[in-house]
């Protein structure tokens, strides 16, 4: 019987997610489907038997237009006239279109193609028109305005544009041109390729070392939730592919494969062993301790961040910390590791310099910098949320001072103010780089927007929750930590990943005070090679698919957190 129990355990994850298959075909209605986008039959002559035939018919003519259509017939190419005219097709700067090119954007051309003849002949035959007129014209209107989009679109993707500029540069976009050097030169190690071209201690140590980390919160949070777990396994088996698939294709970059390639099987290996452990515990665990987990995790998550610019650019006590560990200066023996006779331990690279935050670069600064605006502005933005509804003036005029000051002006004048006039509040305490002014700004911008999202949210407190507590015996500060912020950040929490996301994308504006951020370099990539002048939309695509994926996984992760928290009911919480 434990067997039979222990097997049913196994194929659960599977018989769910066949089940949830098995309802969306069993409920799907072609019909119905099809009336939600050309809206209802208008036409007297169709009942329910003959519109159903009507509505395989109009695919049918769809599928037709949409393969055999040529202009010689006065119809929109099809998938055979579009693959005739761009197969093995050479464009003016000499690339040839592959065949695999050619059909797959002809491919998707034709679908988008019979989707928008299927909503066209429907709305004719049918004479939705009849029905809703606004239905049919904003379902036909739609359909050819994604057909227009979508063949565009792949056209310029599949045919005319040259990914290599950006391929060939991918470490560049990614750690900027200083930071580049200083994590994958290596003298006298296996990633560097030529000793003489190495000019640098490696230090991609660092970076790897705060993406282990990242990839144990990664897995560790997802396990906490009780979707299947299937669905997590293989959505980051998929993303594991494609990045490895990425890091084994070496064009134009030089950096030892294997070794990638052995740090990368670490953080997927990582990543599952932390949801494993961690899903165990939660469906082993009551609520209450599941929730406690996640709060440490949440302090994890702040951690990390802290760790990553301390690991980057170690503080002396670091460096005295791996000295007592055994550890030598790595740049004091330099001339012996340029020369291959000895290699540098990862205590005698963490003794020595690390890299200044004035060598960070790309894709990395605009993470750091999204980073800070999310960890220290929540921070701040509490301070200054309780701050403005002190009544003791010395902590509430200060607090509304301070919000109403930086919410008064764009947040480009700000990072003027970091960059000129913030070294001279800061230089008599500290001798802060640019980047990490950056960082403070962000903070100081986030917290005082964030303030006023967890005002509304505290001010909607029910007074009885707080007099509760206080006659249970907790003080005012213990109120104010444990019942009145929980429930504040559970009402606020869409509108507090909404200052997140801006925050994200705001860290496009590091450009304009000259920090050489993810859009800066994607700017000035086609500068880079004689080969690549011109290519300037390319690096712009991938920089606007980038910053379009993080936004995105932002919000389906708040979605996430609000399903687990009760709040996507009517009424913005869960039903009595």
């Amino acid at each position: 019987m434990s067997s039979e129990n222990e097997e049913n355990t196994r194929i659960a994850p599977f018989m769910g997610l066949s089940n949830s298959l098995s309802d969306w075909v069993n409920n799907f209605s072609l019909v119905e489907f099809e009336e939600s986008i050309a809206g209802k039959s208008g036409a007297s002559y169709l009942d329910e038997n003959s519109n159903k035939i009507v509505s395989y018919v109009t695919i049918g003519l769809a599928v037709i237009l949409g393969l055999f259509g040529s202009s010689e017939f006065y119809t929109i190419d099809g998938l055979l006239a579009m693959l005739d005219s761009t197969t093995d097709q050479v464009l003016t700067d000499g690339r040839t279109v592959t065949s695999s090119e050619a059909a797959l954007y002809s491919g998707i051309s034709a679908l988008a193609l019979i989707m928008a003849w299927w909503v066209t002949l429907s709305v004719l035959i049918k004479q939705t028109f009849r029905k809703s007129l606004s239905t049919a014209l904003l379902g036909f209107s739609t359909a050819w305005i994604i057909f227009i989009v979508t063949r565009g679109l792949s056209h310029f993707i599949l045919i005319e544009a040259d990914w290599v500029v950006v391929w060939a540069n991918r470490d560049l976009v990614m750690m900027g041109q200083l930071m580049k050097e200083q994590m994958t030169q290596a003298p006298g190690s296996q990633m560097c390729l030529d000793v003489n071209d190495c000019y640098g201690i490696n230090q991609n140590f660092r970076l790897w070392w705060t993406t282990y980390l990242t990839c144990g919160l990664l897995g560790a949070a997802y396990g906490t939730s009780d979707k299947n777990p299937l669905k997590f396994v293989l959505g980051f088996g998929i993303l594991a592919g494609i990045i490895s698939l990425l890091a084994t294709n070496p064009t134009e970059v030089s950096y030892n494969t294997d070794t990638v390639m052995t740090k990368i099987l670490i953080c997927i290996l990582i990543t599952y062993l932390s949801f494993a452990a961690s899903y165990y515990y939660s469906s082993k665990s009551e609520e209450y301790l599941v929730n406690r987990f996640r709060s440490y995790l949440m302090t994890y998550a702040v951690s990390i961040f802290f760790f990553a610019i301390i690991i980057m650019d170690p503080p002396e006590f670091v460096k005295r910390l791996a000295e007592f560990a055994g550890g030598e200066p790595a740049q004091e023996f330099s001339d012996e590791i340029i020369a291959g006779t000895r290699v540098p331990s990862t205590m005698d690279k963490l003794a020595g310099n690390g890299i200044e935050a004035s060598q960070w670069g790309g894709l990395f600064v605009n993470l750091i910098v999204a980073t800070a605006g999310c960890v220290l502005g929540f921070g701040i933005g509490v301070v200054l949320a309780f701050g403005r509804q002190s009544e003791l003036p010395l902590f509430k005029v200060p607090s509304v001072m301070l919000i109403e000051l930086v919410r008064s002006g764009p947040l480009i004048c700000w990072l003027y103010f970091a960059v000129f006039m913030m070294p001279d509040l800061m230089d008599p305490f500290y001798n802060a780089e640019d980047i990490i002014r950056m960082l403070l700004m962000f903070g100081i911008f986030g917290g005082c927007y964030i303030a006023e999202v967890l005002r509304g949210g505290l001010q909607a407190v029910d007074s009885g929750q707080k007099e509760a507590a206080i006659a249970l015996g907790l003080s005012p500060m213990q109120t104010k930590l444990t019942v009145e912020l929980p429930n504040a950040v559970r009402t606020t929490l869409p509108s507090i990943v909404s200052v997140f996301i801006g925050l994200w994308k705001d860290t496009t504006l590091l450009f304009i005070v000259n920090i050489l951020d993810f859009f800066k370099l994607a700017k000035d990539l086609p500068n880079t090679d004689l080969r690549f002048l011109g290519d300037f939309l390319e690096p712009l695509y991938v920089t606007a698919i980038v910053f379009w994926v993080f936004a995105f996984y932002l919000s389906r992760l708040s979605m996430g957190i609000e399903k687990n928290l009760g709040l996507v009911k009517e009424g913005g919480g869960e039903i009595a």
